[in-house]
């Protein structure tokens, strides 16, 4: 009986070593991170952008009236989102897209038709507060926030952790032509 036994565990040993490896399944995971879901960015970017819009400011040396707010535009949105992506996975701040393009251009391939249209980018930063409270302290992006032809804004970022700045950040203003 123990013979039997014996061999009948070897048989087994034998044929579950013979049997071939199970290969691991990697998933990689997408490098380009959104630094906070769209609903939210596109929330806190129009409270933010319409407080400081809504009284008197100084960016630079010019002094800006209190303006009318924006609202959120998913096609700016869409084209930020893109121009975040862009930049964290080329690891430049610019913008100059990849393939030298322009808000103008971003803006016009979702379909969004304008009449004024503007950008603002940064990097590094990890909030919307953070990065509109950065807008504000820089005389251009400041005149972009309280410039009163916008009516329309969309936002994004994206992170990238093996880029310089790790997080991009884009703010797209827009008129819509009528």
């Amino acid at each position: 009986m123990k013979t039997a036994c014996f061999i009948i565990l070897c048989i087994f040993l034998l044929t579950a070593c013979g049997q071939p490896e199970k290969k691991k399944v990697v998933i990689k995971k997408n490098q380009f991170y959104l630094c906070e879901d769209s609903g939210s960015i596109a929330k806190k970017m129009v409270n933010l952008i319409n407080a400081a819009r809504s009284s008197e400011r100084r960016c630079g040396g010019k002094k800006y009236v209190a303006t009318r707010p924006v609202r959120w535009n998913p096609a700016l949105a869409n084209a930020a989102r893109m121009h975040s992506k862009d930049m964290a996975r080329n690891d430049r701040l610019s913008h100059k897209g990849s393939k030298k393009s322009t808000v103008e251009k971003r803006v016009r391939n979702h379909g969004y038709t304008w009449r004024a249209v503007g950008e603002n980018v940064a990097g590094g930063l990890q909030t919307c507060e953070e990065t509109v409270s950065g807008w504000l302290e820089s005389p251009g992006h400041c005149a972009n926030i309280m410039e009163s032809s916008f009516t329309e804004i969309g936002a994004a970022c994206a992170r990238n952790s093996a880029s310089k700045y790790g997080t991009y950040w884009t703010l797209v203003f827009g008129s819509p032509l009528k």
